[in-house]
């Protein structure tokens, strides 16, 4: 389920200058606007507990574009 409050404070906080830690499983659904706010915003984004359907090549394709600002928590 995704918590749009969650998601709403992470992209706040991003938007501010903060780099974020989110539990990407919970914000699944609002992930890709996460992801564009901390590449605009030039933040690091953690991304824990990532479900596998995020993981799979096609999203992963996504995410290396800003690689070097994401972290992923296995």
């Amino acid at each position: 389920m995704s918590d749009i409050k969650d998601s709403s404070k992470a992209i706040d906080l991003i938007q501010l200058g903060f780099s974020v830690s989110i539990d990407a499983a919970s914000c699944e659904g609002d992930i890709e606007s996460i992801i564009e706010a901390a590449r605009m915003f030039n933040s690091t984004l953690i991304l824990r507990n990532v479900p596998d359907s995020m993981l799979d090549p096609k999203s992963l394709k996504v995410l290396k574009s800003h690689s070097h600002k994401i972290i992923i928590e296995v």
